[in-house]
């Protein structure tokens, strides 16, 4: 566009100039009519001259206001907790013992007892609508051997509700054995009551070998104003 725009410009400019070559000699060699015509014809093709001028300055204008680069913002500094670090309790540099715990929780495919079905099992999850089942699955690692606790070793290991009840945790595959490379857990599973209490599950893991060690293993939980990261029961 911008090099049209100079191009047209200089033929117009050539023909100003030829045309004032022309007036100035026609002066004299043709009619006062005929001059008069060309002279009006030079002073059309000077404003077409000055009109071209002006576009060609629009365009130079917006293509520099285009061009100019646009200054990169300067990122905000990360937020940084307020005041002095807490004091890191004790425990946390206390052997981990006897048993290390590892734990999903996991929404159950199928239909629960009480007639609720839903398509999409084994996908973790922390929160539970009432009448669906939930499905732990679980590895216990025993710190004295540094192997995992299978049903091999004869263990008795149990998830605690807060109600009371007891459900008897069992070694297997997962999938059922239909995929042939799937890891073996623990697994214990609960169809939850269309009456229970909404609000969070403080479950435990109780675990207890035949040398007589025994653990109660409940998870980590960061729970304060408007936060609360326990599994919950909703709806």
């Amino acid at each position: 566009m911008f090099g049209g725009l100079l191009k047209k410009l200089t033929l117009l400019g050539v023909a100003i100039v030829l045309l004032g070559i022309v007036a100035a000699c026609a002066e004299e060699a043709v009619s006062r009519s005929d001059y008069e015509a060309l002279k009006a014809q030079l002073d059309q093709e000077r404003e077409k001259v000055a009109a071209l001028q002006k576009q060609v300055s629009e365009f130079q204008t917006t293509t520099v206001l285009r061009a100019k680069p646009v200054p990169t913002p300067t990122p905000a500094p990360p937020a940084q907790a307020t005041g002095p670090r807490p004091a890191m309790p004790a425990s946390y540099r206390e052997p981990v013992g006897p048993f290390y715990v590892y734990v999903e929780t996991l929404t159950a495919g199928g239909v629960s007892k009480y007639g609720l079905q839903f398509d999409r099992g084994c996908a973790p999850n922390g929160t539970f609508k009432r009448g669906t089942k939930i499905v732990w699955r679980f590895e216990v690692v025993d710190m004295a051997t540094g192997r995992r606790l299978t049903d091999a070793d004869e263990p008795t290991v149990k998830l605690v509700l807060p109600h009371g009840e007891e459900l008897t945790a069992r070694f297997s595959q997962r999938g059922a054995g239909r995929i042939p490379d799937a890891p073996w857990m623990w697994a214990s599973a609960w169809d939850i009551p269309p009456d229970y209490p909404l609000g969070a599950l403080d479950y435990a893991i109780s675990i207890t070998t035949k040398d007589g060690r025994s653990m109660v293993w409940k998870p980590p939980a960061l729970v304060g104003p408007n936060v609360d990261s326990r599994v919950t029961i909703i709806d």
